[in-house]
């Protein structure tokens, strides 16, 4: 499609490859997009031919995982805006480029745009670890890797949706195996563990569905192709059951809030759209998500084995690492007024030098008391069942968090799902006592004695890790402090002045007139005692030196 003419009307600008089959108009500076016909101005994928196959949209899948193209390859030098990264948005405008001709009109017919990459996004890269720990890496899949091969939800994990029902369906009985569709057994509602999208499958006209990736509390999760914007990688993220209104209720509630959110820690949130089920006839909504490459917390836990097969304990600088940039993520929420409400290690994933927050379906205002809420048991914390979440129940989860992947933390479910276990019985506690504090405050049974807010257990935790790292190295890794520092000038280069007369104005003070006897000056250099100083003469070069020094008992 390279040369061709813009799509837009009144615009005389061609498609101009800038690398990595991106293409944007010289002109408007902007993407092609899905004609009215619902055909595609881009040539098809064919990345749901099979996994073998090659993808145009795997040279991007940069693109989509990262929310902006980091391949400028074969960029034309004649561009005015070529040396700027792209990035690439779906369904909603992000900004609109200032020096565009007719920039205002064609914003309102376009739902893709490029724009500068932002400063807040690229301060992310190369963060994990706060500079004290050298991360694992972690390289990017073929996002083809991750599409399951034969989407089922095992029996043990299939519940009724209803929120106040819960109860177990789709069970075995005997040799008849459990129904992934049907009733339950216990309130009549209706159950389905059957996706409904399929390889092949177009939704919109836009989002070729490459396959399923995972399955989460409120449904499939699916890999697609954008083949409107630079054929990059994007998950659409469906409901278990589009009858339950607290499900419907948490998608839409994540698109409301999500859709504005930019934070390099935070999966972003491109479109929200709707795709009619030729099964069932139903219309069903999809969010469109950016696509993250990398393993989840949960994934990295599990694959640390012993020799005796049992789990090897993720390296606790390695947590603290993780712990910093999600309470950097969960900060940014909090200034929003937004809770996440349920971070664990399914929910975190590292995706080369970050962690990003991937599944935000129980994200809730802090002013709402009507929505349901959303959690997992042995994370949540123990008021939110009387008073709902807060910060102080989102900064108990990351404790939580931490606890699971730095020791064998049996029977956080049920035993410990209140408090922690014995330190003496946990060598990470015994070892880094500074680690169990900060654990056992973010963990109080008191919401009140907890940190007060993100940043200040982020400051906490850095201050542990720093302790860790140094205890590790035998070299001290101190920071600078927030409260004191160096002079910032130099005010003169001797401690005192030439004495030309009375060391100071005290030293010429008269002294009270005695009875029966004249008033007589103060002799120099002397300084009449006062309530909270205390004086003293200090020999200089042979010369007398009067310094005070303050009491701060009273402090």
């Amino acid at each position: 499609m390279t040369g061709s003419g813009c799509q837009r009307p009144d615009c005389p600008g061609t498609y101009e490859d800038v690398g990595a089959g991106e293409l944007y108009c010289d002109t408007c500076g902007l993407a092609p997009v899905v004609a009215p016909g619902g055909q595609l101005s881009s040539p098809p994928t064919g990345v749901t031919r099979g996994r073998g196959g090659a993808s145009s949209g795997q040279s991007s899948q940069s693109s989509g995982s990262s929310g902006r193209s980091s391949s400028q390859s074969g960029r034309s030098s004649g561009s005015a805006r070529s040396s700027s990264s792209r990035r690439s948005v779906s369904g909603r405008l992000s900004r609109s480029l200032a020096n565009a001709e007719g920039s205002e009109a064609t914003a309102a017919r376009s739902v893709s745009v490029r724009s500068r990459q932002s400063a807040e996004a690229s301060s992310g890269r190369g963060k994990l670890g706060a500079g004290l720990v050298t991360m694992p890496g972690m390289p990017r899949p073929d996002p083809r890797t991750a599409v399951l091969e034969r989407p089922e939800v095992p029996e043990r994990k299939r519940f009724c949706s209803r929120s106040d029902c819960g109860a177990p369906v789709g069970r075995s009985r005997g040799d008849r195996p459990g129904r992934t569709e049907g009733f339950c057994t216990k309130c009549g509602h209706p159950y389905s563990f059957v996706p409904k999208l399929h390889p092949g499958d177009v939704v919109r006209g836009q989002y070729e569905v490459a396959g399923c990736l995972a399955h989460g509390g409120l449904g499939w999760i699916y890999l697609a192709i954008d083949r409107a914007v630079a054929d990059r990688w994007v998950v659409l993220k469906g409901l278990l059951d589009t009858g339950d209104e607290d499900a419907l209720a948490a998608a839409v509630a994540e698109r409301r809030f999500l859709a504005e959110i930019e934070h390099s820690n935070i999966v972003r949130i491109y479109n929200f759209v709707e795709h009619l089920d030729q099964r069932t006839g139903s219309l069903d909504g999809y969010i469109v998500m950016e696509y993250v490459g990398g393993k989840s917390l949960k994934e990295i836990a599990n694959e640390r084995r012993r020799p005796d097969g049992r789990r090897d304990p993720v390296p606790v600088e390695q947590a603290c690492a993780y712990g910093i940039e999600a309470l950097e993520a969960l900060a940014h929420l909090h200034s929003r007024n937004l809770l996440y409400c349920d971070f664990k290690v399914d929910n975190a994933i590292q995706q080369q030098d970050q962690l990003k927050l991937i599944d935000m379906g129980a994200v809730r205002r802090m002013d709402d008391h009507d929505s349901p809420i959303y959690g997992t048991v042995g994370y949540q914390a123990p008021e939110v069942a009387e008073v709902g979440p807060s910060v102080a129940s989102d900064l108990y989860t990351v404790a939580r968090t931490l606890a699971v992947l730095t020791f064998d933390f049996q029977g956080y479910t049920n035993v410990f799902a209140d408090r922690l276990p014995d330190p003496e019985n946990i060598e990470v506690f015994t070892r880094y006592e500074s680690f169990y504090r900060l654990l056992v405050r973010a963990t109080d049974p008191d919401p009140a004695r907890r940190f007060a807010s993100a940043g200040e257990m982020a400051d906490q935790l850095t201050g542990v890790l720093r302790e860790i790292v140094a205890l590790q190295t035998g070299t001290p890794r101190p920071a600078l402090s927030a409260l004191f520092g160096p002079e910032p000038r130099v005010v003169d280069t001797r401690l005192f002045a030439d004495r030309t007369g009375d060391v100071s104005e005290l030293g010429a003070r008269v002294r009270p007139r005695r009875a029966g006897g004249p008033a007589t000056p103060a002799p120099s250099g002397s300084v009449p005692a006062a309530t909270g100083l205390s004086a003293a003469l200090i020999p200089l070069d042979g010369r007398a030196a009067a310094l005070t020094s303050v009491s701060y008992t009273h402090l």
